[in-house]
């Protein structure tokens, strides 16, 4: 299905491709005049000016992410010509607080990360029922807990009492369970600990809402303008943050098939439909066909972005040629076996994200 509709597509752009070549060859051959491609070349690039969002100067930027690993030398030793006046370099980032190694998400994942020595951590926004803020993953509670039930229709005083431990392999390690943990909570350890934060805003639903939460913890905590980057795979919630806070930076991630598609494994059978209504599905294919190309040619752009999230399978040396030329770091999840850490940290020299911190050389 897949292969059939990008093979439409493709046919035709290619279609529109030749068609406006070769009405631009008869306007100037013939008419002796501008091709209108030219005008709307310049009207569209003249939009996209005016819209975008520009990135943080470089120096927020560095703050944040540290020196580029794109820049170190054999001995992790910072080149002349790329040092920033500081050591840090994000190399590895706790995903979800590193969740084989304890309940994803929770305080006690990231109060392991400090005890590691793990200086970044990822972790995952949503919005209860009543608005607040809190760290989950899954837009429902079964996979974590064995229960069901949606977060956004459940409140704060339903969720909190929850084990996120349930279903954890290593459940029997926590006698007393883990709880949901609070945004606001969590920030506070990770701030004192001077660790670095992937936010991945999850939250799709109240767009509004989870704007106004973004920009309201930046006021109460400012140390984030140099600690974190607000990431998702929605561009119009970046944008949104971004416009009201150009300060803040900022990330997209992609996995293919993510319109289409649950899950993502690689060379591996394709992960559940998201939608089994077929014109639904067919809309969705061909949506991640024409975002795949917008992402990195306009997208970026116009929102601003300073990181990009990659799924691990998709990253080869040329993909991060290209974010590289367009002043984007690359940063792969989700890198869990020790010989495609060692081949991501010292063949391709990005940062990964993992869910465990076992046996890694902080």
């Amino acid at each position: 299905m897949n292969n059939i509709v990008e093979l439409v597509v493709n046919c035709a752009l290619l279609w529109i491709f030749l068609q406006t070549a070769i009405s631009v060859l008869i306007t100037i051959l013939y008419e002796f005049c501008i091709p209108w491609i030219v005008w709307g070349s310049l009207i569209i690039m003249i939009s996209m000016k005016l819209a975008r969002v520009s990135p943080p100067p470089t120096s927020i930027i560095q703050e944040v992410l540290g020196v580029n690993p794109l820049f170190l030398c054999k001995d992790n030793s910072v080149s002349e010509n790329h040092g920033n006046g500081e050591q840090y370099c994000m190399r590895v980032v706790a995903h979800r607080g590193g969740g084989y190694d304890y309940p994803e998400n929770s305080l006690l994942a990231f109060r392991n990360c400090i005890k590691k020595g793990c200086n970044a951590v990822e972790l995952d926004l949503r919005l209860t029922k009543d608005n607040i803020p809190i760290l989950f993953h899954d837009p429902t509670i079964e996979r974590v807990t064995g229960r069901t039930g949606m977060i956004s229709e459940m409140t704060w005083e339903e969720l909190r009492e929850v084990d996120i431990s349930y279903n954890h392999p290593l459940r029997n390690k926590f006698s007393e369970g883990a709880r949901i943990a609070l945004l606001d909570d969590v920030l506070q350890i990770c701030l004192n600990s001077e660790q670095r934060i992937i936010i991945d805003v999850k939250e799709t639903s109240k767009l509004l809402d989870v704007v106004q939460v973004v920009l309201d913890i930046y006021k109460k905590y400012p140390k984030l303008f140099q600690r974190c980057v607000i990431s998702s795979f929605n561009p119009i919630l970046i944008y949104m943050i971004r416009k009201k806070e150009p300060r803040i930076v900022s990330s997209l991630a992609w996995r293919p098939y993510f319109f289409s598609r649950s899950s993502y494994n690689g060379l591996e059978a394709p992960g559940p439909v998201r939608n089994h209504n077929q014109f639904k599905h067919l809309t969705a294919c061909i949506s991640e066909i024409v975002y795949e190309w917008l992402l990195p040619s306009f997208i970026y752009y116009v929102v601003g972005i300073s990181v990009v999230l990659l799924h691990k399978d998709i990253i080869n040396p040329r993909v991060i040629e290209k974010w590289r030329d367009r002043n984007v770091r690359v940063i792969a999840w989700t890198v869990n076996r020790p010989s495609e850490k060692a081949h991501f940290s010292k063949f391709f020299k990005i940062t990964y994200l993992t869910d465990t911190l076992h046996l890694e050389d902080m």
